[in-house]
């Protein structure tokens, strides 16, 4: 159950990265059970990637080499083409070579709903590369999730890309439902000397495109870094957005203030220390997005402020 005084969301980053293999059905189907016994999983993050014959994949990297040993963009596969493919993880999060992480086959975002009943908060990113067109990526998308099956469920859309993001403001004004967006901020640099260095991970592992619509967030503790914020937050109103998803380490309890005031929601990611997350949730973030909800559940169930 969820305790009576949590004041923030704990999700399962890709469902539970750390502890099954990421974006996988059985990573879903093993947070599900998370949220129905004992203490509450609130919900999940999730990547999705379209697909050449407009479909949507539970994909976070923009090819398949890291996880396929395929060096193929997802953008150039068809469905057909993808449903073959086995994932498998060796060695990120488990140097055992455990079962969770092995021999997973590429996800349907077609086929989640079902993992994502009773949850308190989902929030679906929209992945974006060289090769999207995000006016024709919306319009598949918002046709799949008109679907009653979809609309049930408290989903946030989000993404990194404003112009996904301005596609999503633009077409949803013409529908009769309506999913509310976040912005997701990619910190400017990932020097060591800026962010923790123990968290980071080789750049090598998840190909990156960097696109004009991405916003580069680095707030410095002075004015200009103030400035920063209040620029950024409002290009995120303007797009209609009621969330920011912000890289832990930049989260402060100024930047926090500001949010409150343009009434955005915060969105940690991705938080894998407990002491870390409860220094957070003390400044008063609204969600924690962590690789190991199991661990954390049970140390932060009766932590709360």
């Amino acid at each position: 159950m969820r305790h009576p005084n949590q004041t923030y969301y704990l999700l399962g980053h890709r469902a539970a990265r750390a502890e099954m293999l990421e974006n996988c059905q059985d990573g879903f189907a093993y947070v599900q059970q998370l949220q129905k016994h004992g203490k509450q999983l609130d919900g999940v993050e999730f990547d999705i990637q379209m697909t050449a014959d407009g479909k949507f994949v539970v994909v976070h990297d923009e090819t398949l080499n890291r996880l396929a040993g395929q060096q193929s963009w997802i953008a150039d596969k068809t469905w057909a083409e993808l449903e073959s493919i086995v994932q498998s993880d060796y060695g990120r999060f488990s140097q055992r070579f455990e079962p969770g992480f092995l021999k997973h086959h590429v996800l349907l975002l077609d086929d989640l709903p079902r993992y994502l009943q009773y949850f308190c908060h989902i929030e679906l990113e929209i992945k974006t590369h060289a090769k999207t067109h995000p006016a024709l990526l919306v319009k598949n998308l918002l046709r799949l999730l008109s679907q009653e099956v979809w609309q049930a469920l408290p989903i946030t859309l989000t993404s990194f890309d404003t112009d996904i993001l301005y596609q999503i403001q633009n077409q949803q004004q013409f529908l009769t439902f309506h999913f509310p967006t976040g912005l997701l901020l990619e910190p400017k640099t990932l020097e060591p000397k800026t962010l923790e260095p123990k968290i980071l991970e080789p750049k090598t592992l998840e190909p990156k495109t960097t696109l004009a619509g991405q916003i580069a967030f680095l707030p410095t503790p002075d004015a200009a870094g103030k400035s920063l914020i209040l620029q950024t937050f409002n290009r995120a109103c303007a797009l209609g957005c009621r969330q920011v998803g912000i890289y832990y380490a930049l989260i402060t309890p100024t930047l926090l203030e500001i949010a409150k005031i343009y009434g955005l929601t915060v969105s940690a990611w991705t938080v894998n220390e407990v002491d870390v997350a409860k220094r957070l949730i003390e400044m008063g973030v609204d969600c924690v997005i962590t690789d190991y909800p199991t661990q954390f559940l049970t140390q932060l169930y009766d932590f709360n402020v």
